[in-house]
């Protein structure tokens, strides 16, 4: 009986050492086959192409005498940025592209925008224009430095004439010259119509080459307060302080991962500083250039160059002077009669008025539904239509037209 079990014993210890051989066999080859595999792509995906290695085994000037072609070389001017130390050099980037500039509140984002535009103002060759996103606060410095648009239909109005005037114009000329837009504040994008934004994302996919560069500052760089279609034109990114690590993703992407952590830096007037030059070096803290708003008022203006093509002054009102705004409501025509204030009326305001007619007395929410407009763009038209004396507000804080000169007097001798 002992030796019945030995024997089996003896012939399961067998089969299961053949089981084992062949199947560490069968692994064995398949690693094998694998690795071959990736080595041959390896090979294949390192593999480059004559002028390559031509370029990394001789010297530039061999190279473009070997092909019989030099390239033009064009010195660019440069911005001082920022320092990398107290004591170490400054930091330069070309103006000549379009910048985005994040950071939340106090980072120092507005400052780096100011030093950009007291470069430009600086420059001869540079016009500048300033868009009002905080509701003055932001152009405050830029008033008589620069033209300063206030109102969203003075951006519609003036982002309309780029495409349709500005940039067929540009695009004659050999060597246009160039034009700074200094944007901060994503409510800018946020209260566009559908139109001005398709004109803002022509701009900045075609003005780069034209001449016309944004400079844009903003808190938030998530896809619902920037379309990508914007944000990825973007060639210069000056990162401040971020919240989390998810705004450091949006503006950096998969650069977050390789060291560039805004969200990681300690203190304002710290960022990093990102160009198509830098894109494979490590992340350098930097400090930026702070220049407050006092001074960049002060300072005195060079320029701007301005080429013969865009000498006439735009309307940014996008109408001319009316002489009568007519409005259809219960069945009737009614004329309103122009008076003192009523002139150079935009659409928008003239369609604040057609409502208010129509509809009786609206506050703020009811007009923008009305428009389809944002309450915050109807509240601006109000204000400007009150500063006309076009419109008054009641005591319940709704708004009725004042339709005549006699009711106009009246309202004023009230207040």
């Amino acid at each position: 009986m002992k030796v019945y079990l030995c024997l089996a014993a003896a012939g399961g210890g067998w089969f299961y050492l053949r089981h084992r051989l062949r199947t560490w066999k069968a692994v064995h080859d398949a690693r094998r086959a694998i690795a071959a595999g990736q080595s041959a792509k390896s090979r294949e995906a390192a593999r480059r192409a004559l002028t390559q290695r031509l370029h990394a085994l001789l010297p530039d000037a061999a190279v473009s005498r070997l092909f019989g072609w030099t390239p033009e070389r064009r010195i660019r001017p440069t911005v001082r940025i920022a320092r990398r130390g107290p004591f170490g050099r400054y930091e330069r980037i070309d103006p000549a592209q379009h910048i985005l500039v994040v950071g939340f509140t106090g980072s120092g984002k507005s400052s780096a925008l100011r030093v950009l535009a007291a470069w430009a103002l600086a420059n001869p060759r540079w016009s500048l224009e300033a868009w009002d996103g905080k509701w003055g606060a932001s152009v405050r410095a830029y008033r008589g430095k620069c033209p300063v648009l206030d109102t969203m239909d003075a951006i519609e109005a003036r982002l309309r004439d780029l495409v349709t005037r500005e940039l067929p114009a540009r695009a004659l000329m050999a060597e246009p010259p160039h034009l700074a837009i200094v944007m901060d504040e994503s409510r800018l994008l946020n209260e566009l119509s559908s139109a001005a934004l398709r004109d803002l994302v022509t701009v900045i996919q075609t003005g780069r080459e034209l001449g016309v560069h944004l400079w844009f500052g903003l808190q938030d760089p998530k896809t619902d307060s920037v379309p990508s279609e914007i944000r990825d034109q973007f060639s210069a990114k000056l990162v401040h302080q971020l919240q989390t690590e998810e705004a450091a993703r949006v503006a950096l992407k998969e650069l977050v991962s390789a060291g560039w952590a805004p969200h990681r830096l300690m203190r304002s007037g710290q960022m990093l500083i990102w160009t198509p030059v830098r894109a494979m070096s490590a992340p350098r803290v930097v400090f930026g250039l702070w220049l407050p708003a006092g001074r960049l008022a002060a300072l005195e203006r060079r320029g701007p160059y301005v080429a013969a093509e865009f000498a006439p002054a735009v309307d940014l009102s996008k109408a001319s002077a009316r002489q009568s705004v007519r409005t259809e409501g219960a069945g009737q025509v009614r004329a309103r009669t122009p008076g003192r204030t009523s002139d150079a009326l935009t659409d928008r305001q003239a369609q604040a008025l057609a409502a208010l007619d129509v509809a009786g007395p609206l506050g703020p929410a009811a007009l923008g539904r009305e428009l389809g407009i944002d309450r915050n763009r109807a509240h601006d038209v109000l204000k400007q239509l009150s500063a006309r004396g076009l419109v008054a507000q009641t005591p319940d804080g709704f708004h009725i037209p004042l339709n005549s000169a006699e009711e106009r007097d009246t309202h004023e001798g009230t207040n």
